[in-house]
C-alpha cells in the first residue's frame, strides 16, 4: 500500500511539473511567439575597429593599418553597391588627411554619397573613466568639429564599442554635443540590446549593444545569433557590425559572399545595408517601451586603473597644464595687452593628450614600445602647453604695477576661489645673498623657509617656500622679495619629531619602528580619524589567470612594508613646512615617503618615491577610518557619486572620501596621479603600483614619484569642499619673479568671481577656430541641487549658453560685468562670452 501511495505521489508530482513547464512555455510563446527567421532583419554596418596603438605603434596604424583598411573598404564598396561602413575617431581621419591625401579625397567622396560614415563624434575611442571631464568635453569638441569642417557631417551616433566602462555623466555630454544615440559593448546591462541610458542629471540617450560583438563574421550566417538575441527583446531588426577589426580590416570577401548566399535564403534573416543614424531613428519610432538604465555602466578590467602609472601621471599632468594654459591665455588676450591667443600650441597639445587617452593606451594594456612612443608625444605636448602658459603669465605680469622695494614675486591662482596655500618659488639675485625675506601686499613680512641657496655663474639662486594667503579667485597677488642680513626666526605652530608632526589643525603620530601612522587627530574637531594603523603600504600577491595588464587577481597579503623595520627621521623643521622621511624596503624595491605638514593647512601630504622591481604584486596604501557606517564618495568626470563599500577595485579621479552616515565628519584622500581605489567597510585604499607581465613583461618596472594627501574635515564631503581640495592639490599656486615696471593692473586682482561653492568652473578658453573671438567658460553643479549662480567678470560681456561644440543656443546676459543664471542638479553648462 505504501508503495502504491508513493507511486501515486510521484505521478501527481510529474503531472504538476509538466503543467508548470507548459504554462511557462505558453507564457514565453505568448511573449515571444516562434517566428520565421525571415521575419528578423540584420541591418548591416561594415566596421573595422582600429586600435590606434595596442600590440603595435601609432606609426604602424598611420602607415599600414588605416590605409590598408580604408583602401580595402573602398574596393568592397565598388564590388557591392550600397555597402555602408562606419568609422569613428577624428584622429584617424586627420592622420589620413596628412599622410594619404589621395585616400582622404576618396573617403570624402564616399562620405558625401552616404556610404562611408563618420561616427562617434570623439577624437578617439577613449577610456571614459580616467580622463578628466574637460578631456571628454574636448574629445567631443575636436571630434565633432573635425567631422563638420571636413565633411559637413553632423555626427549623431556616439561610438565606443571597446571602451572599458562608461561614466554616468556621459549621456549628458553626448546630448550636449548633439549626439542622441550610443553604440557600445563592454559593461552592458545583462540581456539588453536597446535601452534608454539615463545619466546623473537625467539626460537620456538611446543606447544599443550590437549582437555578436563589434566584428561579426557573416561567413556562417547570423540566424542563430539573431534568434538568441530576440529572446530578450521585442526588437526584430538588429544592427550588426561586421568585418575584421582591432588591427583593422573591415568587410571581408567572405562577408560579401555570405550576404549573397544568405540574402535570399527563406530560412535566414533578411540582410539590409543601413546607416547607423537611420537605424536608430527607425527603432526609436517603433512603439517599443525600451527599459531605462540609470547611472554608470561599469566595471571591467580593474587592473587598467593602475597599470603603466607613468602614462597615467603624464595624462593628469598635461590635463592640468593645458587647463591652466587655456585660462591664462584667455585672460592675457582679454586684458587687451596682446591680440593673440596660442591656438596652434594649445590645439596641437590637446590633440596629443586626447589621442593618448585611447583606451588601450591610457589603460596600460599595450606593449612596452607603445609607452616609449607615447612619452615622446607627451613631451611635445608639454613643450607646447608650457610655452603657451609661460607666455601668458609673462604678458599678465607685464601689466602689473611692480615698482617698489625689492624684487616682485607674483603668485597666480588658476582656480575661481580665494586660496591660502604653500607656494614654492625659485628666485634669482644679481648680488650676494645670505638670507631672504618676503613681504605681502601690505608690506608685512611673512614667514619664509629657505630650501636652497647657491651661487652659480655670478648669480645667487634660491628656492623658497611660503604660505600665500588669500590669493584672489582666478587672479594673482604680488609679493616683494628682499635679501636679508640673517635668517629670521619666525613664530610657528609647526612641530616635528621622529614620532609626531603637528600644526594648528592636525597632530599626526607615527610608529618610529614601522613608519605607520598610529593617530591622525583633528585638533579643531577634537576627533581621531584612524581606527588602526594608517598609511600602511600593503604588498599583495596579484595573480590574475591571464591578461595581467587588464585584470587584478589579488590573493594573500605578502607583507606590510615596515613590519620588518623602517627608517624614520626629521628632514625639515621650518616655520612653513615640517617633513618626516620614512624609508621602507620590500624585496628588491625601495620606498621613500616624505610626510609633510604645512603651517596653516589642514592637510597631511605624502610625497612617495619608489624603485619598483617586482612582478605579480600590487602595492596599496591603506587607511582604516574611525567613522560610523561611512559613505564612500568618488570623483568622476564632471561630478561625484556614491558607491557601495564592497572592496571592489573602482576608478576615481583626484579624490575619494569617507564620511560618516550622519554627515558629521569625513576624511578625503587626494592624489596627483592615481586612478584605482577600493573601499571595504571603513577602510579606503589607493593603488600605488603593480607588476603586470602581459603584454608588457616589464610594465612599471623602475622609478616612480607620486603624491597623495589626507584631508580630515567636519561635515560630509560637500561641507568639507573635498572637490576643491582635490583641484588645489592638482593645480597648485604658480609663482614667478617679475621685472620692475609701471603697470595698469594693481598688485592684487581677481579676474573672475563666482558663487556658490557647488558651481565648479572647469575651463576658460577661446572658442575653437582661427578668427573666432569669443571665449568659452564651462562649469558644472556637483551637489545635485538646483542653484542660482552669480558670476562677476572684470569687464562687460554678452553671454550665450552654448552646446559642447561651442555653438550659441540662447542669450542669457548682455552688456554686464555681473551675471546670474541657474544650474540644474548635476548640470554641465557651457557659456560663450563676447567682450563689447
Amino acid at each position: 500500500m505504501k508503495k502504491d501511495s508513493r507511486k501515486l505521489w510521484l505521478i501527481l508530482l510529474a503531472v504538476t511539473v509538466i503543467i508548470w513547464f507548459s504554462s511557462i512555455s505558453a507564457a514565453q510563446e505568448k511573449a515571444h511567439p516562434k517566428l520565421n527567421p525571415r521575419d528578423l532583419t540584420a541591418s548591416l554596418v561594415g566596421h573595422a575597429h582600429i586600435d590606434l596603438s595596442w600590440l603595435w605603434l601609432w606609426e604602424e596604424t598611420v602607415n599600414q593599418v588605416a590605409p590598408e583598411t580604408f583602401w580595402g573598404t573602398l574596393r568592397q564598396m565598388n564590388r557591392r553597391p550600397g555597402l555602408t561602413f562606419a568609422q569613428s575617431q577624428g584622429a584617424l581621419y586627420e592622420a589620413m588627411e596628412m599622410s594619404s591625401p589621395e585616400l582622404f579625397q576618396e573617403i570624402k567622396k564616399k562620405v558625401k554619397e552616404g556610404t562611408f560614415i563618420p561616427v562617434g563624434g570623439m577624437w578617439v575611442e577613449p577610456d571614459l573613466n580616467l580622463p578628466d571631464g574637460e578631456s571628454l568635453a574636448h574629445q567631443l569638441l575636436y571630434g565633432k568639429r573635425y567631422f563638420l569642417e571636413k565633411f559637413g557631417t553632423e555626427v549623431k551616433v556616439g561610438w565606443n564599442p571597446d571602451s572599458f566602462g562608461h561614466n554616468s555623466q556621459l549621456p549628458q555630454l553626448l546630448k550636449k554635443a548633439g549626439l542622441d544615440y550610443y553604440v557600445f559593448e563592454r559593461c552592458a546591462p545583462e540581456k539588453t540590446t536597446a535601452f534608454w541610458w539615463q545619466g546623473l542629471d537625467g539626460s537620456k540617450v538611446l543606447a544599443y549593444v550590437p549582437p555578436g560583438w563589434y566584428l561579426v563574421n557573416l561567413k556562417d550566417g547570423v540566424k542563430d545569433l539573431l534568434l538568441r538575441t530576440y529572446e530578450n527583446t521585442t526588437l526584430k531588426d538588429f544592427m550588426l557590425l561586421y568585418g575584421a577589426g582591432d588591427h583593422g580590416g573591415g568587410p571581408r570577401d567572405s562577408d560579401l559572399e555570405a550576404i549573397l548566399k544568405f540574402g535570399n535564403d527563406p530560412n535566414h534573416p533578411r540582410f539590409e545595408f543601413v546607416q547607423p543614424q537611420a537605424y536608430f531613428e527607425k527603432i526609436e519610432k517603433l512603439r517599443i517601451d525600451y527599459p531605462v538604465v540609470r547611472g554608470e555602466l561599469n566595471f571591467t578590467f580593474p587592473g587598467c586603473y593602475t597599470t603603466q602609472v607613468e602614462t597615467k601621471k603624464a595624462n593628469r599632468r598635461l590635463e592640468n597644464l593645458l587647463l591652466e594654459a587655456e585660462k591664462f591665455s584667455s585672460l592675457a588676450k582679454l586684458s587687451g595687452a596682446r591680440d593673440y591667443y596660442p591656438d596652434r600650441d594649445i590645439d596641437e597639445a590637446w590633440k596629443i593628450v586626447l589621442r593618448n587617452q585611447f583606451h588601450d593606451i591610457l589603460d596600460g594594456s599595450a606593449i612596452g614600445p607603445v609607452y616609449e612612443e607615447v612619452m615622446g608625444y607627451y613631451q611635445e605636448a608639454e613643450k607646447r602647453a608650457r610655452r603657451a602658459l609661460d607666455f601668458s603669465l609673462e604678458t599678465l605680469a607685464n601689466l602689473i604695477e611692480t615698482r617698489g622695494e625689492g624684487s616682485p614675486l607674483i603668485v597666480f591662482n588658476s582656480l575661481p576661489w580665494v586660496r591660502t596655500e604653500p607656494v614654492q618659488a625659485r628666485l634669482v639675485f644679481n648680488t650676494p645673498v645670505k638670507a631672504i625675506k618676503i613681504l605681502d601686499v601690505s608690506g608685512a613680512e611673512i614667514p619664509v623657509q629657505l630650501l636652497e641657496l647657491k651661487e652659480e655663474s655670478g648669480q645667487w639662486k634660491a628656492e623658497v617656500i611660503f604660505m600665500a594667503k588669500d590669493v584672489p579667485s582666478l587672479g594673482y597677488k604680488t609679493y616683494r622679495v628682499l635679501p636679508a642680513k640673517s635668517k629670521e626666526k619666525y613664530k610657528s605652530q609647526l612641530t616635528a619629531s621622529s614620532r609626531i608632526l603637528e600644526n594648528e589643525f592636525i597632530r599626526l603620530t607615527l610608529d618610529p619602528e614601522t613608519g605607520w601612522w598610529e593617530s591622525l587627530f583633528d585638533k579643531t574637531a577634537g576627533r581621531e580619524f584612524l581606527a588602526a594603523s594608517g598609511n600602511v603600504l600593503e604588498a599583495i600577491a596579484d595573480k590574475p589567470p591571464g591578461m595581467s595588464a587588464w585584470e587584478i587577481g589579488l590573493k594573500d597579503l605578502v607583507e606590510k612594508l615596515g613590519e620588518k623595520g623602517a627608517s624614520v627621521k626629521v628632514i625639515e623643521k621650518g616655520p612653513v613646512r615640517a617633513t618626516l622621511r620614512v624609508e621602507q624596503l620590500f624585496r628588491g624595491s625601495k620606498f621613500v615617503q616624505d610626510i609633510q605638514l604645512y603651517a596653516g593647512l589642514p592637510r597631511v601630504d605624502v610625497r612617495l618615491w619608489l624603485n619598483w622591481q617586482e612582478r605579480n604584486v600590487m602595492v596599496k596604501a591603506a587607511f582604516p577610518v574611525a567613522l560610523n557606517r561611512p559613505v564612500a564618495t568618488f570623483e568622476i568626470p564632471f561630478g561625484a557619486i556614491n558607491r557601495l563599500a564592497t572592496g571592489n577595485e573602482v576608478p576615481a579621479l583626484k579624490w575619494i572620501d569617507l564620511s560618516d552616515e550622519a554627515g558629521q565628519a569625513g576624511l578625503s584622500l587626494l592624489n596627483d596621479s592615481r586612478y584605482g581605489f577600493d573601499v571595504k567597510d571603513n577602510t579606503m585604499r589607493i593603488s600605488i603600483v603593480r607588476g603586470a607581465t602581459y603584454p608588457d613583461p616589464e610594465a612599471d618596472r623602475g622609478s616612480h614619484q607620486l603624491a597623495y594627501a589626507l584631508y580630515p574635515h567636519q561635515g560630509n564631503w560637500k561641507q568639507g569642499l573635498s572637490f576643491r581640495r582635490g583641484l588645489e592639490f592638482n593645480q597648485p599656486l604658480l609663482a614667478g619673479q617679475a621685472l620692475i615696471h609701471p603697470g595698469t593692473l594693481p598688485a592684487s586682482q581677481s579676474f573672475l568671481e563666482l558663487s556658490p561653492e557647488n558651481a565648479v568652473v572647469t575651463t576658460l578658453k577661446k572658442e575653437i577656430g582661427y578668427g573666432r573671438t569669443g571665449f568659452v567658460l564651462r562649469l558644472y553643479e556637483i551637489f545635485g541641487q538646483e542653484t542660482e549662480v552669480k558670476m562677476t567678470c572684470p569687464q562687460p560681456v554678452e553671454v550665450w549658453e552654448a552646446d559642447l561644440i561651442e555653438r550659441p543656443e540662447s542669450k542669457i546676459g548682455s552688456a554686464s560685468q555681473t551675471l546670474t543664471f541657474k544650474l540644474k542638479p548635476f548640470e554641465i553648462k557651457t557659456l560663450l562670452l563676447k567682450t563689447l
